[in-house]
């Protein structure tokens, strides 16, 4: 026969706690209170970082003074060291996170307690959650922008980029225009004929903004060949006229 049996008191969970931390490694701490020796009862804590699958956290107990007050037959009383199941017994753990991404995360902490006084198996179940968010301060870098600073004879210009880390958001701003959101490499196209500014902003998963550098380029159009062509023959037949009325003065 099993009987639901609470802890004591709740999981806590020392850290991480409900904070922004700079750091991508971290520590999980725990503690609890029981109503039995942890030699006693047979006791397994695991925590999921956002889900995952669970990881065991070694438990041991934190040893502690306790004091509790005895009343006597005789009515008198006395202050003594509590030992359980009178007081509770502290027990703890810890253990290193994995490296997080940059974010907001959750742990979750589940604990289960058995225990089997001979006639009765207790069971206690008992779990926490904590949120906190990853931010190294650190805007995204945009970098590997396939334009160049110089002049394209073409209107439609294609721009390939690449970010260091994962974004919420991303955007360009061509001639000082309004922002326009893109969600990978893109293409500039009709690009009016002239002078142009563009730089490209990333907004990583924590609100850090990051810009790239700013590139100024230009559009033109090819000078026409046809055009160089026809100036051409017409200034070697001007020239060659000329050479002509030349050389019949001079036979004269």
């Amino acid at each position: 026969m099993s009987t639901s049996y609470p802890f004591f008191s709740e999981i806590s969970i020392i850290s991480p706690h409900n904070a922004t931390y700079r750091d991508d490694l971290l520590t999980l701490n725990i503690t609890s209170l029981t109503l039995f020796k942890p030699s006693t009862v047979n006791i397994t804590i695991v925590y999921s970082v956002d889900g995952e699958e669970n990881v065991t956290i070694p438990v041991e107990e934190i040893p502690e003074v306790r004091l509790v007050t005895v009343t006597y037959a005789n009515g008198t009383t006395e202050t003594v060291q509590g030992e359980p199941p009178f007081v509770p017994a502290r027990i703890g753990g810890w253990v290193t996170l994995p490296e997080l991404p940059e974010g907001t995360h959750h742990i979750t902490v589940y604990a289960r307690m058995e225990y089997n006084n001979g006639d009765h198996d207790f069971i206690g179940l008992d779990s926490n959650t904590v949120y906190f968010i990853i931010d190294d301060g650190a805007p995204p870098i945009i970098s590997a922008l396939s334009l160049e600073n110089k002049t394209y004879s073409q209107k439609d210009l294609a721009l390939n980029f690449t970010v260091d880390e994962p974004t919420s958001w991303i955007g360009y701003c061509l001639d000082g225009q309004a922002y326009v959101t893109v969600a990978e490499n893109f293409t500039l196209t009709e690009l009016s004929y002239g002078s142009h500014t563009l730089t490209l902003y990333a907004n990583d998963t924590v609100g850090n903004m990051g810009a790239s550098e700013t590139i100024n380029f230009s559009t033109a159009a090819l000078f026409p060949t046809t055009v160089v062509a026809t100036a051409s023959i017409v200034l070697v037949t001007g020239i060659t006229a000329v050479l002509l009325v030349y050389f019949k003065k001079y036979k004269h």
